[in-house]
C-alpha cells in the first residue's frame, strides 16, 4: 500500500505511524504536530493502520495462517511468545490489532473496517443516506484511531520500560515547578491550563493527560480543545493559540500553543483538583484523598479507560504488573507534593484564578480559604 510515514517523540518514545488513507494522514500530520521530529534512528514504536471500507471478514484465519497455532487467551485475543492478535477492539469493534514486541521495540499492525451498518446491505443504504456528510462521519474515528495507533502503544512502551505512568491531568510549568490540575473532565482543566501556560515565562506539558513516575512528569502534546466559553474567558491570552481546522466533538475547536509555550517536563511542585463552585475557595486535602480521586478520575475519562483495556491485553504478552505499579507511582505523586481543591466561582475572572496560584507558588504552600465540609 502506499504509505506516508509519520515520525515522532513522545516522552522519550520514538515512534514511527503509517497510513493508507491520506484523510487520517492529513488529521495526523495536524494532530501529532507538536511531537514530530525528523528521522532519529529506528523507532521504539511502529505503527501501521489499513483502512478498508466496507464488512470484515467473517474468518479470522485470513487475517494469519498462525493462528491455529497461537494460544486463545480470550474470546478475542491470540498469543505466542512475540506475538498477539486483537480482534474486536475494546468499543471500537472493527479495528484489529496485532502485536509484536522483539528486542524491547514493539510493532503494532492495524485493520480498520470502516462500516456504517451491520451487513453490506444496510451499510450501503446508509452510504447513500449519509452521501454529503461522508468525509464527516470517516473523521469522527480519526482521533479514536490515533490513540490506539501512536498514543497508547507509546504509553505502554513507556509504562514498560521507563516506569512512565498516564494519569489524566494538565500540567503547566510555572518557574521551576509544574502545577498539575487533576479530576474529571469538564470542570476546566483545560481552560486554566491555557490561562496559566500563556503568563510570562511559564509553558504547558499538557492540557489532558501527563506521564509521571512519582514527581518528575512529562508531557502528552495534544490540541487543546476548547469551547465558545472558554476562549472568552481567556480574553487576549487566545489571540496567541493557533487553530486548527477541523471539528471536535461538543462544539470545541482545536488549537496548538506556540512551541515557546510548551514545556517538554518538569518536577511537579503542586497538585490542584479544580471544581466549579459558587464561590472561589482553596482548601487542603489528604494525599490519601487525592491519591483516591486520581484513580477515580483515571476510571471515569474514556480515553484511560480504553488504555487500561489496552495494556491489559499486552499483559497477555509482556507480563509487567502494571497496575500495581501504576497505583505505586499515583501514591508517591500525592504522598511528595501539597493537594488542594480549587474552587472557581462562575464569576471568577481569569486574572483572579491565576493570581490565586501564583501568588503562593513560589514556598508551595496555599493558604486555606474556608472549611472543608
Amino acid at each position: 500500500m502506499t504509505t506516508e510515514v509519520i515520525t515522532g517523540c513522545l516522552a522519550g518514545a520514538q515512534f514511527a505511524f503509517r497510513c493508507d488513507a491520506p484523510d487520517l494522514s492529513d488529521y495526523a500530520r495536524t494532530h501529532l504536530a507538536p511531537l514530530v521530529v525528523g528521522d532519529t534512528g529506528p523507532p521504539a514504536v511502529t505503527a501501521t493502520v489499513r483502512w478498508h471500507d466496507g464488512q470484515p471478514p467473517a474468518d479470522r484465519a485470513l487475517f494469519s495462517s498462525e493462528l491455529p497455532r497461537m494460544e486463545r487467551v480470550d474470546r478475542d485475543v491470540y498469543a505466542n511468545a512475540e506475538m498477539l492478535w486483537w480482534f474486536r477492539v475494546d468499543d471500537l469493534r472493527d479495528l484489529y490489532l496485532r502485536f509484536t514486541w522483539k528486542n524491547s521495540r514493539l510493532e503494532v499492525e492495524g485493520d480498520f473496517y470502516y462500516r456504517l451498518g451491520n451487513s453490506r446491505g444496510s451499510d450501503r443504504v446508509r452510504r447513500l443516506r449519509h452521501w454529503r456528510r461522508r468525509h464527516l462521519l470517516r473523521q469522527r474515528r480519526f482521533t479514536t484511531l490515533l490513540y490506539y495507533l501512536v498514543y497508547y502503544p507509546c504509553w505502554w512502551w513507556l509504562e514498560e520500560t521507563q516506569d512512565l505512568h498516564p494519569i489524566h491531568a494538565a500540567g503547566v510549568r510555572l518557574d521551576s515547578s509544574v502545577v498539575l490540575l487533576g479530576g474529571a473532565s469538564g470542570v476546566g482543566k483545560s481552560t486554566l491550563a491555557v490561562a496559566l501556560a500563556t503568563l510570562p515565562g511559564a509553558s504547558l506539558l499538557s492540557d489532558s493527560f501527563v506521564l509521571h513516575n512519582g514527581v518528575e512528569v512529562c508531557a502528552v502534546h495534544e490540541p487543546v480543545l476548547l469551547n465558545s466559553w472558554s476562549r472568552r474567558w481567556l480574553g487576549d491570552q487566545a489571540d496567541d493559540l493557533q487553530p486548527i481546522e477541523w471539528r471536535y466533538s461538543l462544539n470545541r475547536r482545536g488549537y496548538h500553543l506556540p512551541p515557546d509555550h510548551l514545556a517538554p517536563q518538569g518536577r511537579c511542585g503542586l497538585l490542584l483538583f479544580p471544581r466549579r463552585a459558587p464561590e472561589v475557595y482553596v482548601r487542603r486535602i489528604s494525599s490519601e484523598q487525592a491519591h483516591q480521586r486520581l484513580s477515580a478520575s483515571d476510571l471515569i475519562i474514556n480515553d484511560l479507560r480504553r488504555y487500561w483495556a489496552y495494556a491489559a491485553i499486552l499483559e497477555q504478552l509482556v507480563p509487567g504488573g502494571l497496575m500495581a505499579r501504576r497505583e505505586a507511582h499515583i501514591g508517591k505523586l500525592a504522598a511528595d507534593v501539597p493537594c488542594y481543591e480549587l474552587g472557581i466561582a462562575p464569576d471568577a475572572t481569569r486574572a483572579v484564578v491565576c493570581e490565586t496560584i501564583m501568588r503562593l507558588l513560589p514556598d508551595q504552600r496555599l493558604r486555606v480559604v474556608g472549611k472543608r465540609q
